[in-house]
């Protein structure tokens, strides 16, 4: 019974496949035109204008988003004025305040483009209405597949990455085998970074000190430049005579090498002026400070002395009130204690002193032999 039903009901399942690959292949239906579900918003909703400077890439019907949520779709779309303008029902109950931007854009580089809403950070109190329009200025256009396509073409073919390979193969043919040195340098570098990286502190107290010091400068200003104006008359005096300083400067160096050639000034092995000098202040000094030291003797020639030097130069007409020769005694004045009569030893001094004065005219006359 069984395989009679089911040999019955073969021809009839045939029958009705072959009517159907009959129908399609003559009315020629595709799975284009097959019915869809219409995009709906669950009520009337609003319509809400939106004008775009490109929307080419807009499908009919494409979704409308806020925040990843579908809230509508597009009713419509037409050319005004060389610019898209895209009509959108909304769902009602989707508030959107005043300046919410609309762009076109796409969850994968092939997938369909939508419009996606986005709210001001700053949201006001006025929402949009039915009828509101988002201005040009408002809207943004997506880049199109072409336009990747087309700069990821570019970008490969037409420079940086081609550029980019140029530079390292030049870079490398410079180096040469000097890699080493390269990869030396570059630690050197490294190394210098880091020891500039940890005396951080010190360069900014460095900078920071500097920085105090331009800020007194800058309230100082007012008398730095008061001391400049008032030494300006000085210098311009100063500038006006440097030849004349120089000139004297130079007389006196002349007169100061003139002055070493003479024994007396410059010194020899029998001393000199300044020598003399030196021991006369040492043994003033000795006496200044020895607690039994006695300058009566000092005292005795103070008035001849005074005589002659009470100027600026000595004098040339003196009078002598009173007047000591050696160890005898006149009228006037006590001989000095100091002084005796000459001895043998005195001759014999005066011999050896003039003979060794003798040899050193001989020398000065005819050179050192």
């Amino acid at each position: 019974m069984p395989a009679a039903r089911q040999s019955r009901l073969s021809p009839i399942a045939v029958a009705v496949v072959c009517v159907l690959c009959w129908a399609l292949a003559g009315c020629s239906v595709g799975l284009g035109q097959l019915p869809l579900p219409a995009p709906g918003t669950g009520g009337d909703g609003f319509v809400v204008t939106a004008i775009f400077r490109n929307a080419l890439n807009l499908p009919a019907k494409a979704k409308v988003r806020v925040k990843g949520a579908d809230v509508g779709f597009v009713l419509d779309m037409e050319v005004r004025d060389y610019l898209a303008v895209v009509r959108m029902q909304l769902r009602d109950g989707t508030l959107l305040p005043q300046g919410t931007r609309a762009e076109l854009r796409s969850a994968t580089p092939l997938g369909d483009v939508f419009v996606a809403l986005e709210p001001p950070a700053d949201p006001g109190g006025a929402v949009l209405q039915d009828g509101d329009t988002i201005p040009v200025e408002s809207t943004s256009a997506g880049a199109t597949v072409e336009e990747v396509l087309s700069t990821a073409a570019m970008l490969v073919n037409g420079g940086a990455i081609r550029n980019l390979t140029k530079l390292v193969n030049g870079l490398g043919e410079s180096v040469g085998d000097g890699g080493d040195e390269l990869g030396a340098l570059v630690r050197e570098s490294t190394t210098l970074v880091a020891l500039l990286s940890a005396r951080t502190s010190e360069i900014e107290a460095v900078l920071g000190s500097a920085n105090a010091l331009a800020d007194t400068v800058v309230e100082r200003q007012q008398s730095i430049d008061s001391a400049l104006a008032a030494a300006g008359p000085a210098l311009g005096v100063v500038a006006d005579n440097t030849q004349a300083i120089l000139g004297t400067v130079d007389q006196l160096t002349r007169i100061t090498q003139k002055l070493e050639r003479f024994p007396s000034i410059n010194g020899t092995g029998a001393g000199g002026m300044v020598q003399d000098i030196n021991r006369i202040a040492g043994w003033l000094n000795a006496a200044a400070t020895a607690p039994g030291a006695s300058i009566e003797d000092v005292n005795r020639i103070l008035g001849p002395i005074i005589k002659l030097t009470s100027g600026t130069s000595g004098h040339v007409d003196v009078s002598i009130s009173q007047f000591a020769l050696g160890a005898f005694d006149d009228p006037n004045y006590h001989a000095d204690p100091g002084s005796r009569l000459p001895d043998a030893g005195d001759w014999e001094r005066f011999a050896g002193s003039l003979a060794v004065t003798m040899f050193r005219l001989q020398q000065r006359l005819e050179g050192p032999r």
